[in-house]
C-alpha cells in the first residue's frame, strides 16, 4: 500500500499538485474544507498569505510551500517526509 493512507491537505489553488498526489495513490483533500485532524502533510500556495498562520497552528506535520509549478519537488518532500511514518504503519 505504501502512501494510500495519507491524506495531504492541498491549498485549493494548487490543482496541478492536486492532480498528481492522487495519481501517486496520495489521498489528497482541499485545505479550507481539511479536518486538521486527519490530515498527515500540508502543501501551501507559497503567495498564501495565511502561510505563517497556518504554519503555526498545525501541530508536528509536515508543511510543504510549493507553487503549483513545483509538482516533483512536493512528491520528492512528501516522500522524505513521510517515510519515517510509513516504517510505523509497516510494522508487523
Amino acid at each position: 500500500m505504501g502512501c494510500m493512507s495519507f491524506l495531504i491537505a492541498v491549498d485549493d489553488s494548487l490543482h496541478n499538485i492536486m492532480d498528481a498526489l492522487r495519481e501517486k495513490g496520495y489521498q489528497t483533500v482541499e485545505l479550507t474544507t481539511a479536518d486538521f485532524r486527519d490530515v498527515d502533510a500540508y502543501v501551501i500556495d507559497q503567495s498564501n498569505e495565511d502561510l505563517v498562520r497556518i504554519k503555526n497552528t498545525i501541530g508536528d506535520e509536515p508543511v510543504i510551500a510549493a507553487s503549483d509549478n513545483d509538482t516533483d519537488r512536493v512528491i520528492r518532500e512528501l516522500r522524505d517526509k513521510l517515510k519515517y511514518y510509513e516504517k510505523e504503519i509497516n510494522l508487523p
